[in-house]
């Protein structure tokens, strides 16, 4: 099965939306994670009792680019409550699907690794390092390191990250949780996630697959995504999904494709 995390924290209309649009082009053996980041502590629980979707109980308030414990926390829900599933899928509130076949892309290109991502670099020298965020971490590395057991760390981008099950298991079982949980509470390290979940998959022999070209295309980081854009991208099966959706007339001809 395959196990969706969704990261949101406003517009419940959109919310509703989006989990629909998940089901419509993943009808098999997919299950939703909700995570609320918002501020209202309500928000979307209702849309989850209606949609049939788990709430993560773990949700908290997060910052925009400080939200690297969202897929943590969902991870540890699913393992205190037992849900059995093959892989977990990293998703935000800009995604959207526009075609079908995911499940059939992800179980061939998932063959023989734990790990589906955009891209990936590892960082191994504080004074090479141009991404600010990894720039950030090397500041902080004296704490962080005690986590990954390591002189290097990787980082790639999050959204549509996949990981399989097994290697999650051992991310968790591996974790000093209450010093994981203290650097939480004190590190505002942005795009965190985008190097925690990676590194700790390397660290336990993950290894990783990175989407085709023509999907990373429209798996981007900005600008937004076009209506344009979307068009095309609907009449190329290959194009499962897009990010980011940002415009809300862009995200509703999307939902109201047949």
């Amino acid at each position: 099965m395959i196990c969706m995390a969704l990261l949101a924290h406003e517009d419940e209309h959109a919310l509703r939306n989006q989990i629909r649009n998940i089901r419509k082009y993943n009808p098999q053996d997919v299950q939703i994670v909700f995570y609320n980041g918002g501020q209202d502590a309500n928000f979307g629980k209702k849309i989850c009792e209606e949609e049939k979707v788990m709430y993560c109980p773990y949700s908290r308030p997060l910052q925009q680019r400080t939200s690297g414990r969202f897929f943590y926390d969902v991870m540890r829900y699913l393992e205190d409550k037992k849900v059995e599933y093959e892989y977990l899928v990293y998703m935000e509130y800009d995604i959207m699907f526009v075609n079908s076949g995911f499940r059939e892309y992800l179980l061939g290109k998932m063959e023989g690794c734990d790990c589906l991502i955009k891209m990936i670099r590892k960082e191994v020298d504080p004074n090479q390092a141009s991404w600010p965020p990894a720039k950030d971490m090397w500041k902080d590395w004296e704490r962080w390191k005690t986590i990954f057991n390591s002189d290097s760390f990787y980082r790639t981008s999050s959204p549509m990250s996949v990981f399989r099950h097994g290697i999650i298991k051992q991310m968790l079982a591996g974790l000093n949780k209450k010093r994981l949980e203290r650097l939480f509470d004190s590190s505002n390290i942005p795009c965190l996630g985008e190097m925690l979940y990676i590194t700790l998959a390397k660290k336990y022999g993950g290894k990783c697959k990175i989407y085709g070209d023509n999907t990373k295309r429209f798996l981007r980081f900005r600008p937004a995504i076009t209506l344009k854009e979307i068009k095309e991208a609907k009449k190329r099966p290959e194009v499962m999904f897009v990010h980011p959706v940002k415009d809300a007339g862009v995200r509703e001809w999307i939902f109201n494709q047949s």
